[in-house]
């Protein structure tokens, strides 16, 4: 296994380039906030509006995965960013229940072809030069370097809503950034990867569910994910109300931590590849475990004011610390996880019916918090809601460390001559 050529660092460099443009979501903190405010802050109706998004992501999701299995990578990704940023723009031009909900849909249709089909690419550009086993790493490195694009996007979004004294102003200075990635993904290059597409699209979404199906590890590392992602997404739906409670409406103070979570995360990102080699899949499956479901203790209580303003501020910002960290292992954990499992013929259609089953969830849970949240507090529904998904996830995570005794363990993530610079 030779060395990458200066071409191959190029690539991933890029690659790199380009999830940080889409990372820079200056709108972060504050679009739901907007939606809210808009919406005046009826809590159900904001999360009908939400799962519009999802039932769009719903039914794109694995047809966009298809796609770019069938057609490539780089035109599914270009299509994606385009019509993502479009979404935005539109959303941060919303002022009504409908509006909101068709720059939704706009949102995410773009989103669909996003979700699975950068960690294909990255896979691939790695597997094409014998490499594949620097993913991790690498998966780390970018989650790493997105999630600090992020952090500083959200110092900049704070200072223009206190400037502008407009919360939509973020998500319509996005077009910059967004643009930018638009451009990047124009200037890759498709992995040459042996891939055998199916005769059609209907053809090749069988056979990911398929694989799906036929993997029982594959199966139980989604089905951690789904309730995992559910738990985490609806917390960050309300974190800027819960945050705005806890900062009292400072919005240059809620910037500055949200870039610290968002450091934090980064950080986390980068132990992912560490991680998986001294705690092994099983053993980070249940670290994440950990993280994400008892701090909601404390969520719920700093919820209700149990405390005194100074110690509910600091502990309201403690409870959010866990979860950025899972924010950061999780994708370079789960897409290690599942492409060690999967062919390129299949890789992201696989990653897509990750998230159609994710967003399925989310799409039957969240209105149900949003009831709870209107009628009586969101802190409530997000204890729930965790309570409830702690059991389904604890029960993935032992059948899985069964699995591990019986089935041939994936491939070690070892260094590689891949350089720390690439």
């Amino acid at each position: 296994m030779g060395t990458p050529s200066a071409d191959t660092r190029s690539r991933v460099r890029r690659y790199y380039l380009f999830q940080i443009l889409v990372a820079f979501q200056i709108w972060s903190p504050f679009w739901s906030l907007w939606l809210f405010v808009r919406l005046e802050n009826d809590y159900f109706q904001a999360t009908l509006v939400d799962v519009v998004f999802w039932g769009v992501s719903l039914l794109v999701a694995v047809p966009a995965g298809a796609i770019a299995d069938r057609y490539g990578r780089k035109p599914a990704l270009v299509l994606g960013v385009a019509i993502w940023l479009s979404g935005i723009v539109l959303f941060g031009l919303s002022t009504t229940f409908v509006t909101f909900a068709l720059s939704n849909m706009v949102w995410a249709f773009g989103a669909g072809f996003m979700w699975g089909t950068g960690s294909a690419y990255l896979y691939d550009t790695l597997s094409e030069v014998q490499l594949e086993q620097r993913y991790p790493l690498i998966s780390s490195r970018v989650a790493m370097l997105s999630f600090l694009g992020t952090g500083a996007a959200c110092l900049l979004g704070g200072f223009l809503v206190t400037q502008t004294g407009g919360l939509q102003v973020p998500l319509l200075v996005y077009i910059v950034p967004g643009a930018a990635a638009v451009a990047v993904a124009w200037s890759f290059q498709e992995p040459q990867m042996e891939r055998e597409p199916e005769p059609n699209l209907f053809a090749q979404i069988r056979s990911g569910w398929r694989t799906t199906a036929r993997n029982r590890q594959i199966l139980l590392v989604i089905a951690f994910q789904v309730v995992v992602g559910l738990v985490t997404y609806v917390m960050a739906f309300f974190r800027s109300r819960f945050m705005a409670n806890v900062v009292q409406n400072d919005y240059v103070l809620m910037g500055s931590l949200y870039f610290g979570f968002f450091v934090i995360a980064a950080f986390a990102g980068l132990a992912a590849e560490p991680l998986l080699r001294g705690l092994g899949e099983s053993g980070c499956l249940a670290l994440v475990f950990l993280l994400v479901f008892p701090p909601f203790v404390l969520v719920f209580l700093v919820s209700q004011g149990f405390f005194p303003g100074g110690l509910n501020l600091g502990l309201g910002t403690l409870s959010q610390v866990f979860d950025y960290s899972v924010w950061g292992l999780e994708t370079p954990l789960i897409t290690t996880i599942l492409n060690r499992r999967v062919g390129s013929h299949d890789r992201a259609t696989v990653l897509a019916i990750n998230s159609f089953f994710g967003t399925l969830v989310i799409l039957v849970a969240e209105p149900a918090v949003g009831a709870v949240a209107t009628d009586y507090n969101f802190g409530l529904g997000l204890a729930a809601l965790a309570l409830v998904c702690a059991f389904p996830a604890a029960y993935a995570i032992a059948a899985f460390r069964r699995t591990e005794r019986t089935e041939v363990a994936p491939a070690s993530a070892g260094r590689g001559p891949f350089e720390p610079g690439a």
